[in-house]
């Protein structure tokens, strides 16, 4: 990795607890904001292209654990090397999970943070996750369809279609389940793959931004992918910008078929 954050050799791109950052490669682009109320930036992001691949990870630290921004960071180093290397999200999941674990001192009160990856190439579709960040497919009619499903109870009863708000839950429900430190559940990620009938855009966000939108507004989403980041980015912190933002998107232009797989 160079001095300025990009790797000579393909392209990618990490941040390191910037207030604000925005990158863009070929076909894929992030940006990141402390928001509002934090006092320091515990997102960080990765982008990186090598030959037909692009390749997107998000870490949001665990703002209860010490030095997350640090966690958050090296994971998504660790885990863009692979991805751009030809390896696969749960190798990338895997050192990354690593990396992060050799971060504590003790395994009381190590360092942590959720772990959000995709890889895109020859029209497929790869998102791997541990954590509640976020991955949703925006299609070219404006309907958004959420490929994830949060590490939290609350995320569960979610995907089983409860109404957790209806059920009053305390603010335990939508603690994680699952993380990448020294003090994790043991796992694999959890993976879904999608081949788009039609062009798209794969988006990847922390829940900065995630908390703030039920996606019932219409996402334009043929503008750029930077300009949809940084509209989306604006958006979370008009909105209250409670948390710090990370938002990628991936345009991608397909006509093959396919059904995301659990």
């Amino acid at each position: 990795m160079g001095e300025d954050g990009y790797c000579d050799a393909c392209g990618a791109r990490r941040t390191v607890g910037l207030d604000h950052a925005e990158d863009e490669l070929p076909g894929v682009a992030a940006v990141t904001d402390r928001g509002l109320r934090k006092g320091r930036n515990e997102d960080a992001y990765a982008i990186g292209v090598a030959g037909g691949r692009r390749a997107v990870v998000v870490c949001d630290g665990v703002s209860s654990s010490p030095d997350s921004d640090t966690a958050a960071t090296t994971a998504v180093v660790e885990a863009i090397g692979v991805l751009v290397g030809g390896g696969d999200i749960a190798g990338a999941y895997r050192a990354a999970s690593d990396a992060v674990a050799r971060l504590a001192a003790a395994s009381v009160d190590a360092p942590a943070c959720t772990f959000l990856a995709a890889v895109v190439e020859d029209g497929q579709v790869t998102v791997g996750w541990v954590g509640d960040s976020r991955a949703y497919w925006l299609d070219a009619d404006g309907g958004a369809r959420c490929l994830t499903v949060d590490d939290s109870l609350a995320g569960q009863l979610a995907a089983a279609g409860v109404d957790a708000a209806a059920l009053r839950l305390s603010a335990q429900a939508a603690a994680l389940t699952r993380w990448l430190g020294a003090d994790a559940p043991a796992g694999d990620p959890h993976l879904v793959t999608l081949r788009p009938e039609a062009g798209g855009v794969l988006l990847l966000a922390s829940d900065g931004l995630t908390r703030y939108t039920t996606w019932s507004d219409d996402i334009d989403g043929t503008i750029g992918a930077r300009e949809l980041a940084r509209t989306l980015t604006t958006f979370a912190r008009d909105a209250g910008g409670a948390d710090n933002i990370t938002v990628a998107a991936v345009p991608i232009h397909s006509a093959d078929r396919g059904e995301a797989q659990p």
